[in-house]
């Protein structure tokens, strides 16, 4: 089983995006927001398993970085994971089922996309 998809533009640190309200509770910003409701619509469109993956895998994302901007590698990821899980393509993002992360970067100018690939985890 290997599933690939591809995410066009920068992707967002949804913990960075936050804005918080008055009451004290905190919710992505609009401009996270619009990124993640583009980034769904993007993978409808590719192939999905029927069911979310609940089997242990391996998840490999290459970030292409379209400018040279500072970037922490981890608020990048928890973006991706999360809307793995968001579009039904992973049934959860914990360690029982994601095993292992493996993170790229690369820049090449103004061709920002997040490329994901999804393997069974083989012991």
């Amino acid at each position: 089983m290997t599933y690939s998809y591809t995410i066009i533009g920068e992707t967002p640190a949804k913990k960075n995006s936050r804005i918080t309200l008055r009451n004290g509770r905190t919710i992505p910003s609009k401009n996270f927001q619009k990124w993640h409701k583009i980034a769904l619509t993007e993978l409808e469109m590719q192939e999905k398993p029927s069911e979310p993956l609940d089997c242990p895998c391996r998840v490999f994302l290459r970030f292409i970085h379209g400018d040279l901007r500072r970037r922490d590698s981890d608020n990048g990821t928890s973006s991706i994971m999360d809307l793995l899980v968001d579009a039904g393509i992973l049934y959860d993002d914990n360690w029982q089922i994601v095993r292992q992360i493996k993170v790229q970067n690369e820049y090449i100018k103004n061709e920002a996309r997040c490329e994901v690939i999804i393997n069974e985890w083989e012991d």
